[in-house]
């Protein structure tokens, strides 16, 4: 889970529009529950955070979902892949949008990456820090993936949600009494996501705090359980995702750390022979032109 879901972050591009890309926009009308679908959508939260100056963000995502052939594997062995993670995140962004992620799970993985002026430096967990050249797009991808806690929580339960409160004195979250079709334009979980989809909850609770301007959630949390299908079989799982962003505006410059350049490899001509060494001299030489 060190990369949370890159399609359904890329399919939520389309909350940009409706949220104003980061620009300033009155949500005068909007009920608390399509607010947040715009608030929280992770692209519109970096656009609205490199507004804001910055800021630090972290986050706790424990998300647990077993399939009936996990449950009980029948030959004692241990299912393909880990039924429950852990993953944790802490994201410095400066004024400048520079920014520093640190996230790790307990499944003994993890990543470092630190985008200063041009540069990005990446480190997985245990590994060399490398610095290469930073591409923007791959900055709000990096971006977006680091402040999609709250969104994982929130795209499972949104049909069943029901918002209580208004305004920055806090949000809460309860189960509500039926599914609620998903608005137009709400990103679809597709491919190993689609599960998501089925979902019905059976247990909620949560609050959400928002800054003055009602723009930045400064505090997340959400607990649920949930049934589901996925492949056919019957899921069961929890969720519990804990989030803050607290120092906006005021993150120390952001400095590139010490890092490796990234080398490019260059094969060389003693390699080529080496790899060339077994076919005979014929097969090597240079084709000769015939004559006229």
């Amino acid at each position: 889970m060190c990369s949370r879901g890159s399609r359904a972050i890329a399919a939520s591009l389309l909350f940009l529009t409706a949220a104003g890309c980061g620009r300033t926009k009155t949500t005068v009308g909007l009920s608390p529950v399509a607010s947040l679908d715009g608030t929280l959508a992770p692209p519109t939260l970096v656009a609205r955070l490199r507004r804001a100056g910055g800021g630090h963000f972290h986050a706790t995502t424990s998300l647990r979902v077993d399939l009936a052939t996990q449950a009980a594997p029948g030959d004692g062995s241990k299912p393909a892949s880990p039924t429950a993670i852990t993953t944790t995140t802490d994201l410095w962004m400066d004024k400048a949008g520079n920014f520093r992620l640190s996230e790790s799970n307990d499944q003994d993985g993890g990543r470092d990456i630190v985008r200063a002026g041009g540069e990005i430096a990446v480190a997985l967990r245990y590994g060399k820090r490398v610095r290469r050249p930073a591409q923007d797009s791959e900055s709000n991808r990096i971006l977006a993936e680091a402040l999609g806690a709250p969104w994982s929580a929130w795209e499972l339960v949104r049909r069943q949600v029901e918002v209580e409160g208004a305004g920055p004195a806090g949000l809460h979250l309860r189960l509500g009494a039926r599914l609620v079709e998903l608005p137009a334009g709400f990103p679809a979980s597709q491919g190993l996501r689609a599960w998501r989809d089925t979902v019905v909850l059976k247990r909620l609770e949560g609050r959400v705090n928002l800054d003055a301007a009602g723009r930045l959630p400064l505090a997340f949390a959400c607990q649920a359980s949930f049934q589901a299908t996925r492949d056919g079989l019957p899921v069961a799982g929890e969720i519990a995702v804990s989030a803050t962003l607290a120092e906006v505006g005021q993150v120390a410059d952001v400095a590139m750390p010490e890092a490796e350049p990234l080398r490019l490899r260059q094969r060389t001509v003693l390699e080529e022979r080496a790899l060339l060494g077994g076919l005979p001299a014929a097969a090597l030489a240079p084709a000769k032109k015939s004559s006229p």
